[in-house]
């Protein structure tokens, strides 16, 4: 299996647009470090919620 270019892919298809994100990720750092946005702490909560498996799985 080849692995494919991502500029060589939008190069070949004249509507593709290539996102990059690098730029606004670094904003996001940069805002973040210069008005000390507290990260956050520990990881995700899950919750049980009985309804939605009913609906969803069975």
């Amino acid at each position: 299996m080849k692995q494919l270019d991502l500029f060589e892919w939008a190069k070949s298809r004249p509507t593709a647009k290539i996102i990059n994100a690098l730029p606004a990720l670094c904003r996001k750092a940069a805002m973040e470090t210069i008005y000390q946005i507290p990260r956050p702490q520990g990881g995700a909560k899950v919750i049980n919620n009985p309804r939605w498996y009913e609906r969803n799985v069975a």
